[in-house]
């Protein structure tokens, strides 16, 4: 049996496409073999005996990068799994050859099940929405059948596309109220998720429209749009330094875990890393010390959200706004949120650029906070604070009221499109647990020793970004006061942050266990060399977070099963002034020494390079690749 995987042709960078390899070479648990041009297969058997459909479905909307594909020979396996979890991939093509009698027992093998005997007599087969089967008479009487698949991902990443539809973008014209507005913009939706998943099946002849004045969904996912698609709830806020999705789904699938596993990210953030564990039947558990990162998380991995719920809500608090009724006086409040901004921040720019709208901010907090469903609040919450990060940014003449509510609108018909899919393709988004626990991931006491299938995090990478500092105005603004206890990321990594006496949430490990901890060789190097171009507060500032996160190693030791394996994305280089220049470290095998000395094996180094989207100071990533 053959399996063709055809990358999407829309990869952000080619390194994805070695990472595709990776993670397509896991799923199968095989070594695959890298085509640079499909095209050239069909001189080859089987594929020079497909007939003309099918040849032209594989030769369609390719990479036109360095590879296009990838190709391995196995035995039958159920391959709804690989469909359900691939990430980079466009379409899966299964080909075998098979005796009349004996299509049916392979079909039902791979997965393919519910096919009529009666069918076989076609030439194509449509069972479900994502799958096709077309079958052709060999030359020595067996046939040969291909079974064409759309992942999963794909199609969530294109349900997306949806809401840029006519019917899901215009006004409704019947809408006198927002209730009538919202439903007539569903129905929109969900004529577009038809129109998407019969085009996927049969609109391989149409070509797309690239200019103004798209109307099929077929001008939207035929070609690499330079508009980023942005599956599930993955941008719904900015948080720096979060991971990219596609990567993140796929470090999923490099740990080797099963449907009813759970995995763990020590270092959630704002949860990109574990965000789409509930769409391949996964748990997960987030560790973050952050309540702006937990709140952020706790909404994004919250896809199952109660939609109708949801959409009360938002109907109410629409009616809310365009009445104004809510009359409370609020400037008390409004001059202490100000003098607290100002403290934080200095008087910035970003204090100037947002002070103008803090009273219609503090209008909508207060309205969203009357919502009792503690899902939903967190949502709104949420995606307000989305925009006090935008109108902080840049200055912006556009009231943020209506900018609030055309967003909201936005996130509410993605997260309707997600759901819709999901229950048209039988994925439960409400079978697998997320938890996101505010917690320290240097003593995890909540998680029971040899308790989690696999890991994966991106830790800070040393000082390079102030976790705190670039969401001061998102943690003030929604009164999450207690982030602030450390003026930056940097003091977080002091030893008094490892004391319990100071801390009563957990019970964290005591400052003088902190003191006693020995680094491994590369750390004192590293450690020694800022301390002798007299960077003292630097090297300190290097110690502490490398002491730190050794005591995070010991933890994700203690709690990962045997054999089991813990990713870990990491900056490779890291610049520093030493003795009066910039001079760039390999950091990355410091990182590693360090999991090697709480006992972790290092079985392989993945590097990374990062989208031009994505760089900032940091432009090649290490994933280190650890094994209990």
């Amino acid at each position: 049996m053959l399996i063709l995987a055809k990358v999407k042709f829309d990869l952000r960078d080619p390194d994805e496409l070695y990472f595709a390899q990776r993670e397509l070479d896991a799923l199968l648990d095989t070594k695959t073999r890298f085509i640079k041009t499909i095209s050239t297969l069909f001189k080859e058997k089987p594929f020079n005996l497909l007939n003309d459909e099918v040849i032209h479905l594989i030769s369609r909307l390719v990479y036109m990068g360095e590879g296009q594909g990838f190709l391995a020979e196995i035995p039958p396996i159920n391959i709804v799994n690989l469909i359900k979890r691939a990430t980079f991939f466009r379409e899966i093509y299964t080909i075998f050859e098979a005796e009349r009698g004996n299509i049916l027992n392979v079909l039902e093998k791979i997965g393919v099940q519910k096919i009529k005997p009666e069918e076989l007599n076609y030439e194509k087969i449509d069972p479900n929405y994502y799958t096709q089967i077309f079958i052709k008479n060999s030359i020595n009487s067996d046939y040969l059948i291909t079974v064409r698949s759309i992942p999963f991902h794909t199609l969530f990443e294109y349900v997306t596309e949806v809401k840029k539809l006519p019917a899901a973008v215009f006004r409704p014209k019947n809408s006198e109220n927002w209730e009538t507005y919202f439903r007539e913009k569903e129905i929109g939706i969900e004529k577009g998720i038809r129109e998407l998943l019969e085009h996927m099946k049969t609109g391989h002849y149409r070509s797309p429209h690239f200019g103004l004045g798209k109307e099929h969904i077929g001008d939207f996912v035929d070609w690499a749009s330079t508009d980023l698609r942005k599956p599930f709830l993955h941008y719904l806020h900015k948080y720096k330094g979060k991971g990219d999705p596609r990567i993140s789904r796929a470090l999923i699938n490099l740990l080797k875990v099963k449907e009813g596993d759970t995995v763990l990210d020590p270092f959630v953030g704002s949860g990109a890393f574990i965000a789409d564990a509930p769409t391949m039947g996964i748990n997960a558990i987030g560790i973050e010390v952050l309540n702006i990162g937990k709140m952020i998380a706790d909404v994004k991995c919250n896809l199952g959200i109660d939609l109708i719920d949801l959409r009360k809500s938002i109907i109410k608090l629409f009616n809310l706004i365009d009445t104004s009724i809510f009359k409370q006086d609020l400037k008390a409040e409004l001059f202490e949120l100000k003098e607290k901004i100002k403290k934080y921040t200095g008087e910035n720019s970003a204090y100037k650029k947002i002070e103008p709208h803090l009273g219609k901010i503090l209008f909508i907090r207060k309205a969203i906070e009357k919502v009792e469903n503690d899902e939903i609040k967190r949502f709104l919450l949420i995606l307000l604070s989305q925009q006090v990060v935008e109108y902080s940014e840049k200055s912006r003449a556009w009231d943020i009221i209506n900018s609030f509510k055309s967003y909201l609108e936005d996130r509410y018909l993605v997260l309707y499109s997600t759901q819709k899919l999901a229950g048209t393709l039988s994925v439960n988004l409400n079978g697998s647990k997320v938890k996101i626990i505010k917690g320290d991931s240097t003593n995890m006491t909540m998680l029971k020793d040899n308790s989690i299938d696999g890991i994966l995090t991106s830790p800070p990478y040393f000082d390079a970004l102030d976790y705190i500092g670039n969401n001061k105005v998102s943690i003030l603004t929604l009164g999450l006061d207690e982030d602030l206890v450390w003026e930056s990321t940097k003091d977080f990594y002091e030893a008094r942050h490892r004391d319990e006496a100071e801390h009563n949430t957990l019970p964290f490990f005591a400052s003088d266990k902190y003191f006693s901890i020995e680094l491994p060789k590369s750390s004192m190097n590293l450690i020694e060399l800022l301390q002798k171009s007299r960077r003292i507060y630097k090297a300190k500032v290097v110690e502490n977070y490398l002491k730190m996160m050794k005591l995070s190693f010991e933890d994700c030791y203690r709690v990962l099963k045997e054999s089991k394996y813990y990713l870990m994305v990491i900056s490779k280089y890291h610049s520093w002034i030493i003795n009066g220049k910039e001079e760039v470290i390999e950091t990355s095998p410091i990182l590693a020494d360090l999991g090697r000395s709480v006992g972790f094996k290092l079985v392989d180094v993945i590097e990374h390079g990062l989208s031009k989207a994505d760089k900032g100071k940091i432009g090649v990533e290490d994933i280190l690749v650890f094994q209990k």
